[in-house]
C-alpha cells in the first residue's frame, strides 16, 4: 500500500483525515509528522478490550468508552497532534459517528504498553495528553517479567501541568476518579 504524500512540508489534519481507515499499520499525527507504528499483538488488544469493557460497565451515563479512536490533542495548523489511545473515556455529548474526539471531551485515556511502545506510552504520550488537559491517564504494564502486570494511574496536576501518580494497581483497581470503578484485574489479564 502506498500512502499519499502530505500537501506541504508537514502533515495537516486534512492530510491525516484523508488517510484510509483500513491502513495495515497504526498512524498518529504528532506535531505535523506522521508517526507509523506496527499493529499491536493479540494480547495487547485483548487486555485493552477487556479493560475498556469493565470501564464501560461502570461508567455513568455521561461517559462513553471506545478503543483506538482518534483524539485531537492540538489543532495547531502547522503542527497538529491527533492520536488514537488504546482506551478513551469521553463525554456522551460527542457524537460517536464523528471523528476526531476533541481533548476537552475526554476525561481518561489509557495506554497498554507493548515492547515496541514503552518509550511512547511511558514518556511521550503522557506529556501530550497532559498538555491537552486530559484529566486522567492510565498506563497498563503487561510485561510478563518486571514490572509485573499493573495499572499505573495518574491525574493532571493543575499547578505543574503534568501528571502526578495516584496509584499502582496489581490485582484490583478501585478508584473514585474520574468516576467510581472497582475492577478485578486478574479477569482482565487472564482467561
Amino acid at each position: 500500500m502506498t500512502l499519499p504524500l502530505p500537501s506541504g512540508d508537514t502533515w495537516t489534519r486534512t492530510d491525516y483525515e484523508a488517510l484510509p481507515e483500513d491502513l495495515p499499520v497504526r498512524v498518529s499525527l504528532i506535531h505535523g509528522e506522521l508517526v507509523v507504528s506496527p499493529r499491536p499483538r493479540p494480547i495487547h488488544q485483548r487486555i485493552a478490550r477487556r479493560l475498556a469493557t469493565r470501564i464501560e460497565d461502570a461508567a455513568p451515563d455521561a461517559w462513553q468508552v471506545d478503543t483506538d479512536v482518534d483524539v485531537l490533542l492540538d489543532d495547531d495548523e502547522v503542527e497538529p497532534v491527533e492520536i488514537a489511545p488504546d482506551i478513551v473515556v469521553y463525554s456522551t455529548e460527542h457524537d460517536p459517528y464523528e471523528r476526531p474526539i476533541h481533548a476537552e471531551s475526554v476525561t481518561l485515556v489509557a495506554e497498554v504498553v507493548s515492547p515496541s511502545t514503552k518509550h511512547k506510552d511511558r514518556r511521550m504520550q503522557p506529556a501530550l495528553y497532559a498538555g491537552a488537559g486530559i484529566r486522567h491517564y492510565w498506563r497498563v504494564e503487561t510485561d510478563q517479567t518486571a514490572p509485573a502486570f499493573a495499572v499505573y494511574t495518574y491525574e493532571l496536576d493543575d499547578a505543574s501541568g503534568g501528571y502526578v501518580a495516584t496509584g499502582v494497581h496489581h490485582d484490583r483497581i478501585t478508584v473514585t476518579q474520574p468516576f467510581a470503578l472497582d475492577i478485578d484485574l486478574k479477569a482482565v489479564r487472564e482467561r
